[in-house]
């Protein structure tokens, strides 16, 4: 596939989630296959997009990385907008990073409608075994019921691993 030719279909992804999850190094590591140690504090919103052939249409993902900080929540829904997705993502290292999914999920739903767009829930930084302190049974029977989201995946930036899961589906 030619991806120099124009895409089909445009769609726009929120990625969500508080400050320091690791959203944007999985923007990069799925738009670019790099991981930089350096981290940054993204201030409002980092757009980026990459071109993926789906079900035979290409398809360019717009993906909107949104600053997680509270400061920057006016902000929002602007960037909020038209989503096609979105992307939640927390920390597995950190139970108040998960807690405050709850917050976005909220701000998602009050902006675009409740359960009008899918979602795909995010546990990123499953390389730090030893460090995990969100074990699976609580997401089963707490988390994903109330968020019903599309899918479910621990990721690892670092580690690319469930980066590109079903990027050509």
């Amino acid at each position: 596939m030619d991806y120099t030719e124009k895409a089909k279909y445009h769609m726009k992804i929120i990625v969500c989630g508080t400050g320091a999850v690791g959203k944007t190094s999985i923007v990069r590591r799925f738009v670019d296959n790099k991981f930089d140690f350096n981290y940054l504090l993204t201030v409002g919103m980092e757009p980026s997009n990459r071109k993926l052939q789906v079900n035979g249409f290409l398809v360019n993902l717009i993906l909107f990385d949104v600053a997680g900080q509270e400061r920057f929540q006016t902000l929002r829904e602007v960037f909020f907008r038209k989503a096609s997705g979105a992307l939640l993502v927390f920390d597995l290292t950190r139970p108040d990073s998960l807690d405050e999914l709850y917050d976005w999920k909220a701000q998602i739903d009050d902006r675009l409608g409740k359960n009008k767009i899918p979602i795909v829930l995010i546990g990123n930084k499953a390389d730090i075994e030893d460090g995990i302190q969100i074990n699976y049974e609580t997401l089963e029977d707490i988390v994903i019921p109330e968020f019903q989201p599309v899918k479910y995946l621990e990721t690892s930036a670092y580690l690319n691993q469930n980066i590109h899961e079903d990027q050509n589906r």
